[in-house]
């Protein structure tokens, strides 16, 4: 097997996988993750393969620009926010590494639930500014946590959430699953019926782009409650920034958390076009896109790549294929 070019974006890909695929023969090229399409093409012209670790973002329209190209790995689950798929046949290979970092997103997500409920990022802000608050908070303990979405991180987050403050779990799934029957939760109708049951929600189904924008808006968050949160690690654009500024601004729900923005990376508070900014961190925490991002997670992901890379390499299917229309 010869040298084969391989592109990385983004600074995550661990060191000590970089060494094993460069001793199998592949040679490794880390370049940042925040370039334009045009810079990635750019960057990947000649390249036989490409890791997508970074926060570009891929079009359709790219594929074609690169006669090179022999596959594509995303690292990650949810790859379709990040590099879309061709519409007919290609010759590259489209890969990514389901599930790897679930645990690290669940984790994540309860800690914004925790920070949420007991005001961890407020109380710190007011100690900054000299404020000394030791007003009581309400508790995860024994609340009712929604769970919309229970895919492999909705199913982790009610298990750590249960174990830990035996919260009891209600959830929202768009298809019914039998094996779902068995666990300790109970399930409910619709995605409005949930956020009326819950007093945290948390999001965790797929980003559709073009199909669920905004999914979660106004009749949502008003059924949560002035004494409700939401947390979601998901996509902001699940939810309808208006409604949630609305929801934010006349108290329909008491904060909410998003790992992400409408815009990446934020824009400074004046020139935030949603004005949700304003209200961090009193009623809205917002972290950069990194829920997924712990060092075991990390390594699972770019172990996953790496046997991707070397599957293509000699000429076996990827065992992680991403669902390419042809």
């Amino acid at each position: 097997m010869g040298s084969r070019r391989v592109v990385v974006t983004g600074a995550t890909f661990p060191r000590e996988v970089t060494r094993e695929l460069e001793a199998g023969g592949f040679t490794i090229e880390c370049v940042p993750g925040d370039l334009d399409e045009d810079g990635v093409i750019r960057a990947l012209r000649g390249a036989w393969g490409f890791v997508l670790g970074g926060s570009e973002h891929m079009s359709k329209r790219a594929w074609p620009r690169l006669p090179d190209l022999a596959v594509a790995c995303f690292l990650g689950t949810g790859y379709s926010s990040f590099m879309e798929l061709p519409d007919d046949e290609s010759s590259i290979q489209f890969t990514y590494t389901p599930h790897a970092n679930a645990v690290a997103v669940a984790e994540f997500a309860v800690a914004q639930m925790l920070d949420l409920v007991r005001g961890v990022s407020r109380r710190v802000a007011g100690v900054q500014e000299g404020r000394w608050n030791e007003d009581a908070t309400r508790s995860l303990v024994g609340a009712r946590l929604g769970v919309a979405g229970l895919g492999h991180i909705g199913r982790e987050v009610a298990r750590m959430a249960h174990a830990a403050f035996g919260m009891e779990v209600l959830y929202w799934n768009r298809t019914r699953r039998p094996e779902f029957e068995e666990l300790p939760y109970t399930r409910v109708g619709s995605l409005t019926q949930l956020f009326e049951a819950a007093d945290v929600v948390s999001v965790h189904f797929n980003y559709e782009p073009g199909e669920n924008e905004g999914v979660i808006g106004n009749e949502q968050l008003a059924a949560l409650g002035s004494d409700g949160y939401l947390v979601n690690a998901a996509r902001a654009a699940l939810v309808d920034p208006a409604a949630l500024r609305t929801a934010l601004a006349d108290g329909w729900i008491a904060g909410a958390a998003v790992d992400g923005y409408y815009v990446e990376p934020t824009p400074p508070v004046e020139e935030d076009p949603h004005g949700l900014l304003t209200f961090v961190p009193d009623k809205l925490l917002v972290t950069p896109h990194c829920a997924y991002l712990s060092t075991q997670a990390i390594r699972r992901m770019a172990d996953m790549a790496a046997e991707n890379l070397l599957a293509v390499a000699r000429g076996d299917a990827p065992p992680y294929p991403a669902d390419a229309v042809s």
